[in-house]
Formats: structure tokens, C-alpha cells, sequence
């Protein structure tokens, strides 16, 4: 099928790019992935907020997982619970991306549901181990103290060169900086089999073995086909251990249901396609996406251009939804993905690639032109 058909097509199947139409799509989804094409545009972060309060309203959708810290999103968790601490500062210690207006009105958005379904909360979690901050610590310690106080000491022991004291960036890189990791390693693996083997819900084993799998991840050269692993791992082990669905918020590069994406000199199974490979259409991955605009206060981002899987998409209406399962987007080719190092210059090489638009993503929600989100 030719560009034309495709336009065809296009035209005659986009919905209105409203929330509700995930209602068929989403209805029977274990798991629904909102991958962004840039996370630098208010249009895109908007549809995300506006996608999770459809799913969490009307599909009974309980969890949101957010490509952050996992120990970060333990703090938010908190917030959307008991109000504790200052949403702006909570977010100022989130990932970059995540410190917009956008993301703050949606996590206020769920603490107020929250507040009104206390029976029923939605809970975040963060996917991502390679930065672990000292609550982490805290809950493993407090777990000990109540359930084997015998061990405390030694848990301490184990826990006291290894526990960040200032800020977690300058935590990692004194970390890596260090010439024989191996000690480091030892202890944290010890820590985390002592938790193993005690009484409790298994959540302090986890946030144990996520301390240990810091240091092993930081004692050897970047592997992100390991990062992507360990996200999906923690999303579908959150899935089985709560039973609830779940809104995934990430970058179409890690939401994708790809089994062999090429993004920059890495090729790997990335979050999405471990997801499908588990759950297979019980996995919904939405791809929002965009021709151009501006992006992160100041960058212009050029229309798509030829030869990109989505550039035909422009040719659709200013904004819409578009079921791709069964549609004629079947060809393999690079698609734009747009990262805070994004360069305009060099604009057709910020592209992954690895499938076609069809097979990557069940559901596209595409709009014209973007503007920047709102700073914090």
C-alpha cells in the first residue's frame, strides 16, 4: 500500500483524539503503555494525564509506573496517600522530564481521588533501580526492627558504606569512581538474602534486592538492555503481587513492544516488548506522537521527513486517535523519538528503529504541532 492508500486509510478510520476512545482498545489490557515521542511538549504530556484519569475513572486502572527512580516514586506514593511533603519539591528530586506543570496537575489529580476513594487509592511506582536514595534503606531497616531485631545490627553493619548521605547523583558517581566495587557488591547481596529469609509481604525483599542490583548495575559498563529487563520485571512483578492495571508512563523508545529496537549504537528487547512477550495483547501500546513544533522551552522541531514509518501520519487530521492493529502500517522504518539531548540540526538522526509502526504499537495518538510544557 502506497502513501496515498495509507492517507486513505488514515482518513477514513481516525477517531477523535479523545480519551474515551481507548475505551474498546483498553478495556481488557492488563497493562497500557503511553509512550511519549518527546517528553518535552505539552500536548503530549496533556494527553497523558488526560488518558490515565479516563483509565483510572472509568477502567478501574490503580497504578501508575513512571520511567523514574524507583525510591523517588516511593516518596510520591506517599504524597498521593497522606498529603506528606510538597508536590513541587518531591518532583524538583524526580527525573528532568517529569518536573513540568503537566506532571504535577496529574499526580495533584490523583492525591484529590485519593483522597475521595481512600479504600480504593491509586498507588505510583518508579521502574527504574540505577539510582537508589536512602529510603530504600529506611524501609529494609524498619522491616528488620520489627520482625528479627536480633538481626538489626547486622543489617546495619552491612547497610553503613553503602547508604547515600548527600545527593544521589554525586552518590552514583562516587560509587563508580571506586576502584574495587566488589565489597560493596558482597554487602548488599548479603543484606538482601537476610530480608529473603524473614517474615512479611515481600516488599522489603524487593526494595533489599533493588539496593543490590544498584551496585551491580553501577560496578560494570552502561547495559541497557539490562535497564529495560529490570523495568518491565518490576512492572509485571507489581502486577502479580496487587493484581491491579496498570497506566505506564515512558518514551515510545521503551514503550514500543519491540523485540529488536535500535536506538543510537544500542539494539535490544526494550520494556514493551518484554511486556508483550508476557502478557501479549493483554500489553496496550499507545504511541503519542507528533509532526513538529517546539519542544523544551526553545527547540524547533522540523515536520517529519520522508522516508520516516510516521511522517504519513501528518497527512491525517490536526489531532486523532488511530487503531493500527489491523492497519496497512506494516512496512519496518526508522521513527522519530526525541530525547533531552535532542539536537534540530540533526534531526533525521534522533529516529529508532527495528519494526514497523503497526507491530510496535496497537493504537497511535498523533497531533500537528506541539508547543512546550509548563515549568514547574
Amino acid at each position: 500500500m502506497n502513501d496515498t492508500d495509507i492517507t486513505r486509510w488514515i482518513s477514513r478510520n481516525a477517531a477523535p483524539l479523545a480519551p474515551e476512545a481507548l475505551r474498546g482498545p483498553a478495556r481488557d489490557a492488563a497493562v497500557v503503555g503511553l509512550g511519549t515521542a518527546t517528553r518535552g511538549a505539552h500536548e503530549l504530556f496533556d494527553l497523558q494525564r488526560r488518558m490515565l484519569i479516563f483509565l483510572v475513572e472509568e477502567l478501574g486502572f490503580r497504578t501508575l509506573a513512571l520511567e523514574d527512580d524507583w525510591t523517588t516514586a516511593l516518596l510520591l506514593d506517599d504524597h498521593l496517600h497522606t498529603g506528606t511533603g510538597d508536590l513541587r519539591k518531591l518532583l524538583g528530586e524526580a527525573w528532568q522530564p517529569w518536573q513540568v506543570g503537566e506532571v504535577r496537575d496529574a499526580l495533584a489529580w490523583l492525591r484529590a481521588f485519593n483522597e475521595r476513594h481512600p479504600d480504593d487509592p491509586v498507588r505510583v511506582i518508579g521502574m527504574d533501580f540505577t539510582a537508589t536514595r536512602a529510603v530504600a534503606y529506611d524501609l529494609v531497616t524498619e522491616h528488620v526492627r520489627e520482625h528479627a531485631p536480633d538481626r538489626l545490627a547486622e543489617l546495619t553493619t552491612l547497610y553503613a558504606p553503602l547508604r547515600p548521605t548527600g545527593g544521589i547523583d554525586e552518590h552514583v558517581a562516587a560509587y563508580r569512581a571506586l576502584p574495587d566495587k566488589q565489597p560493596h557488591i558482597e554487602r548488599a547481596e548479603r543484606a538482601a538474602r537476610l530480608v529473603a529469609g524473614l517474615p512479611g509481604d515481600g516488599l522489603a525483599a524487593w526494595y533489599a534486592q533493588g539496593i543490590a542490583d544498584f551496585h551491580c548495575f553501577h560496578a560494570r559498563p552502561l547495559d541497557l538492555p539490562s535497564v529495560e529487563r529490570r523495568m518491565a520485571e518490576t512492572l509485571l512483578w507489581w502486577h502479580r503481587r496487587t493484581g491491579e492495571k496498570i497506566v505506564y508512563w515512558g518514551g515510545i523508545a521503551h514503550t514500543a513492544a519491540g523485540e529488536h529496537l535500535v536506538s543510537g549504537p544500542h539494539e535490544r528487547r526494550n520494556t514493551g516488548g518484554h511486556l508483550r512477550h508476557e502478557l501479549g495483547a493483554r500489553y496496550l501500546s499507545v504511541a503519542l506522537t507528533f509532526d513538529h513544533g517546539t519542544i523544551y522551552g526553545r527547540l524547533a522541531v522540523p515536520p517529519l521527513p520522508a522516508g520516516t514509518a510516521d511522517a504519513v501520519l501528518a497527512t491525517g487530521p490536526e489531532r486523532y486517535l488511530l487503531d493500527v492493529r489491523d492497519g496497512p502500517f506494516t512496512e519496518p522504518g526508522p521513527i522519530r523519538v526525541i530525547g533531552p539531548g535532542y539536537r534540530p540540526e540533526d534531526d533525521a538522526d534522533h529516529v529508532m528503529e527495528g519494526g514497523a509502526l503497526g507491530t510496535l504499537f496497537d493504537v497511535v495518538a498523533h497531533v500537528r504541532e506541539v508547543t512546550p510544557p509548563k515549568p514547574l
